[in-house]
């Protein structure tokens, strides 16, 4: 297993929105957002097979990334501003933009081995983390709010070699969609020909939407959710840095497109009634079953049947009533929870049972029109805290949105890592960047469950 390498940071620098045209702005919650204020933060690393020197990183390379990341906050000054809480939480909180309010940009070196952490064996999780950017420490304002930075970058240089731009954002400023669509709006700008003209106006399909009056509240939801977390104080959740985990690898697992349709065809070989056979979902049933079966090893006899929990959430703007904007930015998910017992997911029909369950909710969560897509919302807070770490798994990303596509001017990534999986029970789904139709499944676990999934993930694989 590789061991750390130090980083060393060059240079820090706060970045804010061009200035020609940027207004304040106060993003008010809705319950989309509520749920979010003590959740951790979501860390993504980007990496870039781009060989440059440390002269022409610093001179050239993060000059224009510095200018084009202004020209994109001029459009999502949010990310630039704060999440702020009031001191005694007798209001909702809101995210506030205002002058002077900039993004920290960290520019790092690493000794690492750059090989090795866009590689798809093991790799201790230790390795990733000087890459990952801290989010600032809460601050108080003086009237007493809480005031929460939302997003922090970091681009790291591996001389002669390549680069990693890590993304760190606070989820209460909004879900992947939206992250995406700042990111594809960094990309554009980063590209233009003359990178000196700021007049440039932004695609439509970049331009956010920042009108939160398109999401209703009939059920009240949001005085609910608010009263589930106001008492919690923002400084005991606010996780800034990512925490020091020694004992955990992360992985990447490939799935070609014969592959998911070999899991299709098992599943619909043993319930050919089944409706929703999706790549989604066979793909959370296998990586359910799998790391379940793990805990016991071949040569182990499970005798738990415990209350096991996947869940996921759903992007639904076009599923609401009336639909959002595509471009809405903000939050905008659902949740599907399902409940399997241990024996259930480790006995000889677990791919099929696990499917159908994972399956039956989805298509319950999103396509009933009558419950609507938040059906059983009142429980999420309820859910999450019985939720046993050890006992749930979730996901995170979306092969919908493609980082593999990310384009800054140095070629597409050699690599994309969720580091948000060590800190929690999930493992990671995006596009396969070299494989059409292939799917990247990535996941963090401790080093002595490691070797007993990926033996599982293989073999069962190849039995189909």
């Amino acid at each position: 297993m590789s061991i750390s390498k130090n980083i060393t940071v060059l240079e820090q620098i706060p970045v804010a929105p061009s200035p020609e045209g940027t207004p304040k702005i106060t993003l008010r919650f809705t319950f989309l957002d509520v749920i979010w204020v003590h959740r951790d933060p979501v860390h993504r690393l980007i990496f870039y097979q781009h060989p440059i020197s440390r002269t022409h990183f610093l001179e050239t390379l993060i000059p224009a990334m510095k200018h084009s990341l202004s020209l994109t906050l001029r459009h999502y000054s949010p990310l630039a501003g704060r999440l702020i809480v009031s001191p005694d939480n007798s209001i909702l909180p809101e995210i506030r933009y205002v002058e002077g309010d900039t993004v920290p940009l960290v520019l790092a070196e690493s000794e690492g081995d750059f090989g090795h952490l866009t590689s798809d064996h093991a790799k201790s999780c230790t390795d990733f983390h000087p890459l990952v950017p801290a989010l600032p420490p809460v601050s108080r304002a003086p009237d007493g709010s809480a005031v929460v930075p939302v997003l922090a970058l970091q681009v790291t240089l591996f001389p002669d070699v390549g680069i990693c731009v890590g993304v760190t954002n606070h989820h209460v400023i909004g879900d992947a969609s939206s992250i995406f669509s700042f990111m594809k709006a960094w990309e554009f700008f980063s590209n233009l020909a003359d990178k000196t003209t700021s007049s440039v106006s932004l695609p439509p399909e970049f331009l956010p939407s920042y009108d939160r009056t398109v999401i209703r509240d009939p059920k009240g939801l949001e005085s609910l959710f608010w009263d589930n977390i106001k008492n919690i104080k923002i400084e005991d959740t606010h996780v800034h840095r990512v925490p020091l985990i020694t004992n955990r690898v992360r992985v990447t697992y490939i799935l070609t497109r014969d592959d998911i349709q070999r899991l299709k065809n098992h599943i619909l070989a043993h319930r050919p009634e089944q409706k929703h056979v999706s790549s989604f979902t066979v793909i959370c049933s296998y990586v359910w079953t799998c790391l379940v079966k793990s805990r016991y090893g071949p040569e182990t006899e499970n005798t738990d049947n415990e209350d096991e929990i996947f869940g996921c959430a759903a992007e639904c703007r076009a599923r609401l009533d009336p639909p959002l904007p595509e471009n809405y930015f903000g939050n905008c998910l659902t949740f599907v929870v399902v409940f399997a017992k241990t024996k259930q997911l480790t006995g000889e029909k677990a791919l099929v049972d696990a499917a159908a369950l994972i399956g039956d909710s989805i298509r319950g969560q999103l396509y009933n029109k009558e419950s609507g897509v938040f059906k059983g919302a009142e429980d999420w807070f309820a859910l999450l805290s019985t939720a046993k770490p050890d006992r749930s798994l979730s996901v995170a990303g979306s092969p919908k949105f493609d980082y593999y596509e990310l384009d800054f001017g140095w070629g597409r990534p050699k690599k994309f890592e969720f580091a948000s999986i060590d800190l929690f029970s999930a493992f990671s789904l995006s596009k396969a960047r070299d494989i059409e139709g292939g799917l990247e499944v990535g996941l963090s676990l401790p080093l002595t469950q490691i070797h007993s999934f990926s033996t599982i993930f293989t073999h069962d694989l190849k039995a189909l």
